[in-house]
């Protein structure tokens, strides 16, 4: 407190009447200039010093500190009295100035930038792996996430993430196989059951059991289909021709239209060649112009076309899709009535997913009444694909 009054007084101008008021709260203040610090052969006479001694109502605290008095070095006597702690409340202030927040400041900068920096350590390895989650690849369930070599907690992550993907890969591959197995183990006793149908005497229950049996034959044949799209990595860069293909698609379902009073017409537009899986591309035709025949009503005709440019449509003048109906149809298993369809709901889903696999997709346009249009685009021939 005394080496605070002191300062303020050498501040001032000269012993002012203000600045010998002393520090808040004291009943008796003095401060003079006390000799000068040297005498005339520079000894020092005086040094600094402190008493304090407890009086009634309080203390007394007296002290000399050095100086500068109007340009020269004096000793400064000073004599307090008082009580409480509002006197040393200046000095207190002074102090936490001095020694807590003008060191603390550069402090408090310094962690804060290395708080930032670590914390940008930490996440920029956990925004990379944010990244190649997006990034995945459905069709690639071998994709694994770069694992960091630091953080350690951000490489823990990163690898139990992986390990969670690679137990997903083994769940789906062991679906894809039960799946395919299965579609596969059902043909033999489904071409049994149709040969055991056939031998049965005419009759209406024969004929239910035909078609129950061909009903089954063609959902085991999706499922199949299914198995091998999800599953099987097809060569979708080779050249192929979709007015071909078309056409033999076209021919392998004439007997079928033929039979209920239907035609199928093919038309090619212009230049329609394709990268592709040309056995894909014909299931493609296939399931189209099946879906066709399964809805469009009494002897309407289905229009194929092939081109112009890397797509194939399929043309129906059946009852057409409302607009909710739309987004649903290629979803699999969707149908929209259970009750009455015969079919399973995987033939447009087997469609989307043999596009997806070309890199390309599937849209239908259609208005109700007036029948619907299926367009599957692919990829067009480019430099490096190989030819048929």
């Amino acid at each position: 407190m005394l080496t605070l009054q002191a300062h303020e007084l050498e501040r001032a101008d000269g012993m002012a009447p203000e600045a010998l008021a002393g520090p808040p709260g004291a009943t008796r203040w003095s401060a003079s200039d006390y000799l000068p610090r040297t005498d005339a052969s520079g000894t020092v006479t005086l040094i600094d010093w402190t008493r304090r001694e407890r009086i009634e109502g309080g203390l007394r605290i007296t002290g000399v500190r050095s100086t500068i008095q109007a340009g020269q070095p004096r000793w400064l006597l000073m004599e307090f009295e008082g009580s409480g702690v509002k006197p040393y409340l200046p000095v207190i202030a002074n102090e936490l100035k001095l020694h807590v927040a003008i060191p603390m400041v550069p402090l408090t900068l310094l962690m804060l930038a290395f708080n930032v920096a670590a914390v940008r350590r930490v996440i920029k390895p956990l925004q990379r792996a944010e990244q190649e989650v997006d990034g995945l690849d459905p069709d690639d369930m071998s994709t694994r996430l770069t694992e960091p070599d630091a953080p350690r907690e951000a490489k823990a992550m990163v690898g139990a993430i992986n390990r969670a993907l690679d137990r997903l890969e083994t769940a789906m591959e062991t679906l894809r196989t039960f799946t395919a197995n299965a579609a596969h183990e059902l043909r033999t006793p489904l071409s049994i059951l149709e040969s055991s149908i056939e031998r049965l005497p005419p009759s209406q229950v024969r004929d239910e059991l035909r078609l129950d049996s061909a009903h089954m034959t063609h959902l085991v044949a999706q499922m199949l289909d299914l198995a091998q799209a999800d599953g099987v990595v097809l060569e979708t860069r080779t050249i192929v021709d979709l007015g071909q293909i078309g056409r033999d698609a076209v021919a392998a379902l004439t007997p079928i239209a033929f039979d209920a009073n239907r035609q199928i017409v093919f038309e090619q537009r212009g230049h329609a060649m394709a990268q592709g899986h040309a056995e894909a591309i014909f299931r493609i035709y296939r399931t189209l112009i099946e879906n066709a025949l399964t809805h469009a009503p009494g002897e309407t005709a289905i229009d194929v076309v092939a081109g112009p440019g890397p797509r194939i449509s399929v043309r129906d003048y059946g009852p057409g899709i409302s607009e909710a109906d739309a987004s649903k149809i290629f979803e699999r298993f969707w149908r929209k009535d259970h009750r009455n369809s015969q079919g399973s709901g995987l033939g447009l889903g087997i469609v989307k997913r043999l596009a997806e696999v070309h890199r390309g997709g599937v849209s239908v346009q259609s208005e109700v009444g007036r029948g619907a249009v299926f367009t599957v685009w692919l990829q067009g021939p480019e430099a490096g694909a190989r030819g048929d």
